[in-house]
């Protein structure tokens, strides 16, 4: 795995190996809802990773979006993203609690291994670059340097 060196492309990164996870155990749990409880199994195991995955998704999305404003407005955008998503969580949650198309089961237990799993991604793949903590070349005209005040 190539090391990254900016916030853009860990980010890139973060996302790209989320996906890739997020496919890959969603076609696994699809899987076993299937053979565990039919078809109810497999929706709920789709509906619960896609539920997990585009709640973690959209915020990683969001930071990319604004990884070059001001950090109050990256900060905003992922409140507001926050927000909506909680809006949204609830009305999908609301819409489901009746419905009999899907094992609820299935659906909660792929939606907690598929937040963990896609969360834990994220963060091993943003903790692996090599974003430094300052930007050389910011050094205001100086050079990097600080002006000290001449002791008295």
């Amino acid at each position: 795995m190539a090391t990254t060196t900016n916030v853009s492309d860990a980010l890139r990164s973060a996302l790209r190996q989320a996906g890739i996870v997020l496919v890959l155990g969603t076609a696994v749990a699809a899987l076993v809802g299937w053979l565990v409880q039919g078809m109810p199994g497999l929706w709920g195991a789709l509906v619960g990773a896609a539920t997990a995955g585009g709640f973690l998704l959209v915020t990683a999305v969001v930071m990319l979006a604004t990884v070059n404003a001001p950090p109050s407005t990256t900060a905003a955008a992922v409140l507001g993203s926050w927000l909506f998503k909680m809006v949204l969580l609830f009305v999908l949650l609301m819409a489901l609690r009746d419905q009999q198309f899907m094992s609820k089961a299935v659906f909660g237990i792929v939606a907690a291994v598929a937040l963990v799993g896609v969360l834990a991604v994220e963060t091993r793949a943003v903790l692996k670059a090599k974003v430094p903590y300052v930007d050389p070349g910011a050094g205001g005209g100086q050079g990097g340097s600080v002006e000290r005040p001449e002791q008295p």
